[in-house]
């Protein structure tokens, strides 16, 4: 038998703090994968060794109540440590985690204690593997942030040839659901961060996501009077790139995949009417569509900056 793990999937948590009148929400979709000694149960139909994927489900129910799941990163851990202390024959514990945001209801101005509507941010996730040794792997990132600019984007100075047909531009909507994951090293036991971060610093998992979400959004959208000229989307991805590399100098590597999310010109010319389109009036459909991914990668002979 080879390589083998297996375990619960899609697994739908909310779990709602009420720790004080002000609530707190988190909506998870999880998924939880063992790695072991199973080799019996496929070779043989032996379950003996087996931990049913249903009780894997009402574990990660029972310690969403018993630790806290913010961040992620941190309650994913706690999982993984918990099941590897109570079953010896675990060798690793993999966990994926998607959160989806959401944000306080205001009325009248004032942030709600208790009420919710659907956030914008995207889907923040990790995939965390934890080892019986204690090595610890740890992935953040988020994903599906969609962000729009209306100008100061453009595509020219492509290969032409006889099957081409898109006009080049320098002024064009530019959309896109960004999704960006970055990879901790150096991990402790408990899952602090230590290489990624000066050795004084007090910034978490979550707030090490928010700025890079920050960063991002920030490079894509420009000066707020003025913008940014983007000349495609692989120039954005490099410059947000660096920059969140220059800000955490020990991140080796930050990846990102950027769909191109296209909005075409309604052309008014073919319409029996005089309406000029002053680029005003755009469509779009669910079809093909561009597909960019790019890592930015720190240089070997770079020095740190932290």
């Amino acid at each position: 038998m080879g390589e083998n793990r297996y375990g619960k999937e899609n697994v739908r948590i909310l779990r709602v703090v009420k720790d004080s009148p002000r609530h707190e929400v988190h909506e998870l979709k999880a998924q939880i994968l063992l790695e072991g000694d199973f080799d019996n149960s496929f070779t043989n139909g032996n379950n003996n060794r087996i931990i049913p994927t249903e009780t894997q489900k009402n574990t990660l129910y029972a310690l969403a109540k018993k630790f806290s799941v913010e961040p992620i990163e941190e309650w994913s851990i706690n999982v993984a440590n918990d099941m590897m202390s109570r079953f010896s024959h675990i060798k690793a514990v993999y966990m994926d985690i998607d959160e989806f945001p959401w944000e306080r209801i205001k009325v009248g101005g004032k942030e709600h204690n208790h009420a919710f509507r659907k956030g914008s941010t995207g889907i923040r996730f990790c995939n965390v593997k934890v080892t019986r040794s204690g090595a610890i792997t740890v992935t953040s990132g988020f994903r599906d942030y969609a962000v729009l600019k209306t100008t100061q984007s453009g595509f020219e100075g492509y290969i032409e040839d006889e099957y081409t047909t898109l006009q080049g531009t320098r002024d064009r909507v530019l959309c896109t659901k960004i999704q960006c994951s970055w990879t901790y090293g150096n991990q402790s036991k408990d899952g602090n961060i230590k290489k990624c971060l000066p050795s004084n610093s007090s910034v978490s998992y979550s707030q090490l996501y928010n700025d890079i979400q920050r960063i991002a959004t920030e490079l894509f959208a420009g000066d707020p009077s003025t913008g940014t000229y983007s000349p495609s989307v692989q120039q954005t991805i490099y410059d947000i790139g660096v920059a969140v590399i220059q800000k955490y100098a020990s991140l080796d590597k930050v990846s990102f995949v950027l769909p191109n999310i296209h909005y075409y010109l309604v052309d008014f010319n073919q319409y029996k009417t005089n309406l000029k389109n002053n680029k005003e009036v755009f469509f779009t459909f669910d079809g093909a569509a561009g597909h960019i991914e790019g890592s930015v990668e720190r240089s070997k002979s770079s020095t740190s900056r932290l």
